[in-house]
């Protein structure tokens, strides 16, 4: 049984019935279909299980995480989970766990990992790779899991505002929400004096998104003791997929499935990552980016400037710990 999603209000967790071909889906909620709409509570301890020791995959949102996601899928030696909900619901019940009365952030966040740890087949690989508003709790989730390896995806600015405008305008009401999630009890919230709930415009709602991202992967690079996270760029995954696939996987302790990874990784890359019988090479992805570039270069290029001068004199920087690549 799979830990579809956690409700706060009953302090319990809902489950339905996965097998791997749902897997494939490119995200783990709603769009699952039939599993998500059965879902129920059932009577499972989860804290009879073993500690979880998934290997995770963060990243800021539009910076090819799901292709990597795909790409490390070698099922059932590795089963990757892309954004399953249960953990946004754990990001939602942190912005409420100061309240007297609610569920323990913490134990919630312990048993979820030990139901999402749990390996497909013996000695199989899990990774799990969350949406981005759950960065917001991304210290607690490597808390629940000692020894795990993660690591933290990333995109420039530039391209993330690229991508949040090429999706209104449907995408306005998303971008409050991320910035709602991750801006709140940042250090740059309050040096700005801005309340997270604030209505802001899709330009602002993507700066300061990209922005409290940073700060929180700062924050957990700063908190590494035990070396534990690696930094990866977008453009660095893209320059060499199949061999920055085979360095992500060598340091998550990650199995690529054997003879033949290679060939798989690389259509993997030449698809649409939410549509896989869909096209996507980098000639049509350089083709979208010129396009986008004609249509909104001023746009982009006024809110780099806002942002240089007005949000990144506020935000802690992280000191990368780059993944060392072959």
């Amino acid at each position: 049984m799979f830990p579809v999603r956690y409700v706060p209000a009953v302090d319990r967790f809902l489950f339905a019935e996965l097998d791997l071909a749902t897997l494939d889906a490119p995200f783990l909620d709603q769009r699952m279909g039939d599993p998500w709409s059965a879902a129920g509570p059932r009577a499972i301890d989860a804290t009879a299980l073993p500690v979880g020791r998934p290997a995770w995959l963060f990243h800021t949102a539009f910076c090819c995480s799901t292709l990597l996601a795909r790409a490390l899928h070698a099922p059932p030696a590795t089963v990757a989970l892309k954004e399953p909900h249960v953990l946004m619901d754990l990001a939602s019940h942190a912005l409420e766990d100061h309240r007297p009365g609610t569920p323990s952030l913490a134990a919630r966040t312990d048993a979820a990992c030990r139901l999402l740890g749990r390996p497909w087949q013996a000695g199989g690989h899990v990774l799990v790779k969350p949406t981005n508003a759950v960065n917001r709790i991304l210290p607690e989730l490597l808390a629940a899991t000692p020894g795990s390896h993660a690591v933290l995806l990333h995109g420039s600015l530039e391209d993330f505002l690229y991508s949040c405008l090429k999706k209104l305008p449907g995408a306005e009401q998303p971008l409050r929400w991320m910035v709602q999630y991750l801006l709140a009890g940042t250090r740059l919230q309050a040096s700005l004096g801005i309340r997270p709930d604030h209505p802001f415009n899709p330009v602002e709602a993507s700066v300061l998104t990209w922005h409290a991202q940073m700060e929180r992967y700062a924050d957990a690079l700063a908190d590494d003791a035990g070396d534990r996270l690696r930094s990866l760029g977008m453009n660095t995954l893209l320059e060499a997929p199949v061999d920055r696939v085979a360095s992500v996987a060598r340091w998550l302790g990650l199995d690529l499935g054997g003879a033949g990874w290679e060939d798989r990784v690389a259509a993997v890359f030449a698809r649409n990552s939410k549509d896989a019988s869909a096209l996507y090479d980098p000639a049509t992805r350089r083709a979208e980016r010129d396009a986008l570039r004609r249509r909104f270069e001023p746009m982009v290029e006024a809110a780099l400037e806002w942002a240089a001068n007005a949000v990144a004199p506020h935000t802690r920087m992280p000191a990368w710990k780059d993944l060392e690549t072959r």
